[in-house]
């Protein structure tokens, strides 16, 4: 199982460059989308009941309890997300995350493990590489807040302050990877071309699709919780592609996931594209894999690869394009449509059947079904195995894009 491809998503460039946008929620929760502890438990305790449903693995859940764990901030002082342990008596069961915004999805994430800021090792980690870099600075670590900015993306946040008391900057520290986040400044033409592809229009773009699908999902959650249980079970719905092959990494994740995309449709009716290795091989030459560290892929050269591949071997009939506004309804019409897609994401979470330290980060993977329910998830071939698909929670990333194929 390898990550080694770490595929630079548009909002990575984002972040790197400290433009990262989040839901524009006061401290204090006092505005209209603002959701408050009671009001996130309630809905917590709701879904620890409805998860051993539809997910056999989580049957300690059934009669389990929730139990108020930490609440997380922005990065302007907002708050953006409660996590609750889930306990099985007195015994702890896992957690689950749930949005302080009605601004984002209700469920942002739950797990049998342990959320970052209850891993002793991550925190303690942490702790150590804040206090050096304070040091080095002659100054002292003060307060440390929790930060939840989406997927995977957990920090701690550090006031830094001097010998009289006074704060005098704050720094962050990425609990996952015990690193500084340092604004990179660094303006090359990979970079920039990024930084254009992600303005502050396309940023409103995603803004205003995630408050629509997050306000559809808290109305349907609100909706089901009002009515019996039975109810809200019996209205799940399910889109998926049989047939789509699972190939493991080779050559990068990005070139591995569109593989099993042509693969897919080589076995329906374009024969004539190569298969396995092969195809792999020449995606990640085509994408230009192998001219970045580690197998990266530049995000506005997936379709082109894929289209150079097709027309390679006679297909220019089919199209290849990417989709830097990932939204829940081009999901489901991919799938629908019977077309899987490469799923491209930033700080992604944690697919079905892995350990907390084990997320997807920057990842791509194959998209072959949906669940479209009281929380929404997706079907994926992730290229780290070849028996099983996984399932995640949609939106369980900081930013993701499709690239989408179409004969």
């Amino acid at each position: 199982m390898k990550m080694d491809n770490r595929i630079i998503s548009v909002l990575s460039v984002a972040l790197i460059l400290g433009m990262l946008i989040v839901p524009g929620v006061s401290a204090k929760n006092n505005m209209t989308n603002g959701v408050d502890l009671e009001d996130a438990e309630l809905i917590a305790s709701y879904y620890v009941q409805y998860v051993p449903t539809f997910l056999e693995d989580f049957d300690e859940w059934k009669n389990a309890t929730v139990k108020s764990s930490t609440t997380f901030y922005g990065l302007e002082g907002q708050m953006t997300a409660y996590s609750f342990d889930v306990l099985d008596g007195e015994q702890y069961a896992g957690y689950i995350l749930i949005s302080a915004t009605k601004d984002n999805y209700p469920v942002l994430g739950f797990s049998k493990g342990k959320i970052p800021t209850a891993i002793n090792e991550m925190t303690t980690s942490s702790d150590f590489v804040a206090e050096v870099q304070a040091s080095s600075e002659k100054l002292s670590v003060g307060h440390a807040t929790p930060l939840y900015l989406g997927g995977t993306f957990y920090c701690m946040e550090y006031s830094f302050v001097d010998a009289k008391g006074n704060v005098v900057k704050k720094e962050l520290v990425d609990l996952t990877t015990s690193k500084m986040m340092k604004g990179d400044e660094n303006q090359d033409e990979n970079l920039s071309k990024m930084k254009e592809l992600f303005d502050t229009k396309e940023n409103e773009k995603i803004q205003q699709i995630k408050k629509k699908e997050a306000k559809e999902q808290w109305d349907s959650i609100e909706s089901r919780m009002s009515n019996n249980f039975e109810s809200s079970v019996s209205t799940r719905s399910i889109g998926w592609i049989s047939g789509v092959p699972l190939y493991e990494w080779r050559a990068g994740c990005t070139p591995t996931s569109a593989g099993m995309v042509l693969g897919y449709w080589r076995n329906n009716g374009y024969s004539e594209l190569p298969i396995g290795t092969t195809l792999i091989d020449e995606l990640a030459s085509e994408m230009g894999t192998y001219n970045w560290p580690e197998d990266a892929t530049w995000p506005w050269d997936m379709d082109n690869g894929i289209k150079a591949v097709c027309d390679n071997h006679g297909y220019s009939s089919i199209s290849a394009s990417n989709d830097y506004l990932l939204s829940w309804s081009d999901t489901k019409n991919q799938i629908d449509n019977g077309r899987p897609f490469v799923l491209s994401m930033t700080y992604g979470g944690v697919g079905s059947g892995y350990e907390e330290d084990k997320p997807y980060g920057m990842h791509s993977v194959t998209c072959i079904g949906y669940s479209d329910g009281t929380e929404n998830y997706v079907f994926l071939h992730d290229t780290w195995d070849t028996e099983n698909h996984h399932y995640l929670v949609f939106g369980d990333w900081v930013a993701a894009m499709g690239t989408w194929v179409v004969p």
